[in-house]
């Protein structure tokens, strides 16, 4: 007959190394948390339109909110503030690029179709 309430050496160290798995796969996860990428590291936004470069903003040193206007063709308003970039309105029926929010790290990218405008987030200024 087999015993229930009785644990063996072995169901012990099962257990252990299941919370040892489990802890191992959390920390990575709760660092970025805890410490996100550092502020000092820089994230310079660039924006396109139709394949020529409009601006390039080095998000660190943004100050004050800016906003970039482009009429031509769909009008778009993009806005840059501390260490971050975003579309703030675009004048295209779908609006996904709105809808995909702000832009925070680098490799980030925002993409308006209809307007042929990109943003992206790259890294230092000399990539």
């Amino acid at each position: 007959m087999k015993s229930e309430g009785k644990r063996k050496k072995g169901d012990f160290i099962i257990i252990l190394v299941v919370l040892l798995v489990g802890i191992g796969a959390t920390l990575p996860w709760l660092w970025n948390k805890v410490n996100p990428s550092n502020p000092a590291d820089e994230r310079i936004a660039v924006i396109t339109r139709g394949g020529k470069e409009m601006a390039r903003i080095d998000l660190n040193g943004v100050q004050e909110p800016q906003h970039f206007h482009y009429e031509d063709g769909i009008e778009v308003t993009i806005l840059a503030e501390n260490g971050t970039i975003k579309f703030e309105q675009a004048g295209c029926p779908d609006q996904i690029c709105v809808k995909t929010g702000t832009l925070t790290k680098k490799g980030d990218i925002a993409v308006c179709l209809p307007s042929e405008t990109i943003v992206v987030i790259e890294g230092d200024k000399y990539e």
